[in-house]
């Protein structure tokens, strides 16, 4: 048959157009399923991508639990490579204790024919890393068939760090609940309270809920909205951090108590609130005035002191860090001018500088044995007056051994030196009554006789001189036994004979009685009298005495010479005497001891 009766057989023709029609819908299947196969490459490509790129972990295991696919993320995770997971079981990555129990969750839930679920009874599962640490995970699970075969794919988010954001979080907000502090948090713009805490809820006396429909000004009735308002602004505006104040809440059963709030501004990613903590100062304000009482109660006790307390450094100024407010009364000197300004020295112008060496010693030698230590030593005033004091103190010793300080107190014994300096005298005065007594016998009958002797001369006398002689020996043992009759008297304290007595009668008698001693000694005499000088109520035998004892005295101090003067001048009913001399003058510290009763600084026979 030849090639045209083939062509042009109409069934051939029809034949071999519904082949070619078959071959050309056979290349456009083959061209779909090529387009198909490369579509399907790009998208296991893309999703291969997406797998590994992913930032949670997604593992793909099949029926026998092995792993298949172990993405970056997992590796990560896990800290295992995926050479090392692919073709191993999950199980390596699930706690030992944990592996049973999660192999029958997946059984199960393959056999619900489920396509996604989250694992876990709170959505988390514990995981196990390849160093052996177990961590929290967030996990779901889904599946799929593909030629038969069931693929399960595990996406894995390690929540370490939330959890531990979420305890931490927890942790404070349970301090904060449980503060006795108490702590508001409330919105920024209509100041209504968003949170507060246990401690705040109990003292004030609100519940939550109606805390919730309250704002700090229905806790502080002492505070306007317009200053409160005042009080936030700088807060709001950043020029300031926080702002402290003190102001007082009241409870929900009209109670007021003291408070000290502090604020902060805080701006959040969805709100902006302000935290108040708030103290409450009930105790405090209680303590701050019981010991506002105490303080003022201890200033009161150191004002009024006999004497003085004082803190000093251990250096031989005795330098002043403190001293109560009563070391004026003592010294003088306030306070001001010891410790502030310095300008006083205790050491150097307050203390006698007789006694500061003695006072130096004693101190030392008593902290060098760490004991406390008592000693008296005279101080003068500002005003130049002396005292006698006493002072009890220790040392504030360092850790080390060191004198760091020196505490303790001073107080002025003057008028208690003075009452045992009568005691003294007292007591000597009543050995002088026995001697007295004694001398009275003893010297009284001599006495007796050279006066009798005397006067039986006198009678004879062959000359006038003679005669004079003989009579001054009689008038000065009529004032021997005078004197001795003084001593008695005074030695046992008998009254005094007063009467009128003319004192410049007396002092020319004594005058006239010392005129040898004065002429040998070249003292010149100057006497003032006033005219029409009164008598004073006087013992006529005292004031002779008297007389006798400062002159005496006088020309004791002028052994070379000099100048005696002795002037009588009326002051109203009185008369008083000037006795002045040329000498060498007291001792200042003698002063005070020159009417004392028998004080003398002379040797024995240099007289009164």
């Amino acid at each position: 048959m030849s090639n045209q009766s083939f062509s042009s057989d109409p069934n051939v023709t029809r034949e071999l157009a519904l082949l070619r029609q078959e071959l050309a819908e056979l290349r456009a299947v083959q061209a779909m399923h090529q387009e198909a196969r490369d579509g399907l490459e790009a998208i296991e490509q893309q999703l291969a991508g997406i797998i590994h790129s992913a930032m949670d972990a997604i593992i793909i295991i099949d029926d026998d639990h092995r792993i298949v696919i172990f993405n970056a993320a997992a590796e990560e995770i896990f800290q295992c490579s995926a050479d090392e997971a692919v073709g191993n079981t999950l199980d390596q990555f699930i706690p030992l204790p944990l592996r049973s129990a999660h192999r029958e969750h997946i059984r199960r839930f393959a056999e619900t024919g489920e396509t996604s679920r989250r694992m876990g009874a709170n959505m988390e599962i514990s995981g196990l890393r390849r160093n052996g640490e177990t961590f929290p995970l967030e996990a779901s699970i889904s599946q799929t068939e593909q030629s038969g075969k069931r693929w399960l794919t595990v996406i894995l988010r390690d929540i370490s760090r939330r959890k531990q954001n979420e305890e931490r979080v927890s942790y404070l907000g349970r301090i904060l609940d449980e503060s006795v502090n108490e702590v508001y948090v409330f919105d920024a713009t209509t100041l209504r309270f968003i949170q507060v805490n246990k401690g705040a809820r109990d003292n004030i006396g609100y519940s939550l809920g109606e805390l919730f429909l309250m704002t700090p000004l229905d806790l502080k009735p002492d505070v306007s909205t317009d200053q409160y308002l005042e009080l936030l602004s700088p807060l709001r505006t950043g020029e300031r951090e926080q702002v402290d104040f003190r102001t007082s809440h009241r409870r929900k059963d009209g109670t007021s108590y003291p408070v000290e709030v502090h604020l902060q501004y805080l701006q959040g990613e969805n709100r902006r609130v302000f935290l108040a903590i708030v103290l409450d100062l009930t105790e405090r304000v209680a303590t701050e005035r019981e010991l506002q009482e105490a303080q003022r109660t201890l200033s009161t006790l150191l004002t009024n002191l006999p004497g003085m307390v004082y803190r000093c450094q251990n250096d031989q100024d005795w330098t002043m860090e403190f001293i109560s407010p009563s070391c004026q009364n003592l010294t003088g000197f306030s306070h001001e001018q010891f410790v502030e300004t310095r300008q006083i020295s205790y050491g150097e112008t307050v203390m006698l500088q007789e006694d500061r060496q003695r006072v130096w010693q004693n101190v030392q030698e008593a902290l060098k044995n760490r004991q406390p230590f008592q000693l008296s030593y005279r101080i003068r005033t500002a005003e130049g007056a002396v005292k006698w004091v006493w002072e009890q103190g220790c040392g504030i010793f360092s850790a080390t051994g060191e004198v760091v300080r020196i505490e303790g107190y001073v107080v002025d014994i003057t008028q208690q030196r003075a009452l045992e300096d009568q005691l003294r005298k007292t007591e000597r005065l009543a050995e002088l009554g026995t001697l007295a007594s004694g001398m009275a016998h003893e010297i009284g009958t001599p006495m007796n006789v050279i006066l009798g002797r005397a006067e039986l001369l006198m009678r004879k006398a062959p000359d006038e001189r003679t005669r004079r002689g003989l009579e001054t020996i009689v008038t000065q043992v009529e004032r021997i036994t005078k004197i001795m009759n003084q001593l008695l008297s005074f030695a046992r304290k008998r009254p005094a004979e007063r009467q009128g007595v003319n004192l410049e009668v007396v002092m020319l008698d004594v005058l006239d009685v010392l005129q040898e001693r004065l002429g040998k000694q070249q003292i010149e005499v100057v006497k003032t009298v006033s005219p029409q000088l009164p008598k004073v109520w006087a013992d006529p035998d005292h004031m002779n005495q008297v007389f006798l004892n400062l002159i005496l005295n006088a020309c004791q101090a002028m052994s070379d010479g000099g100048t005696l003067s002795l002037a009588l001048h009326p002051i109203d009913d009185t008369v008083e005497l000037t006795v002045q001399d040329s000498g060498s003058g007291i001792p200042e510290e003698q002063l005070s001891k020159i009417f004392d009763p028998f004080f003398s600084t002379k040797a024995v026979g240099e007289g009164t």
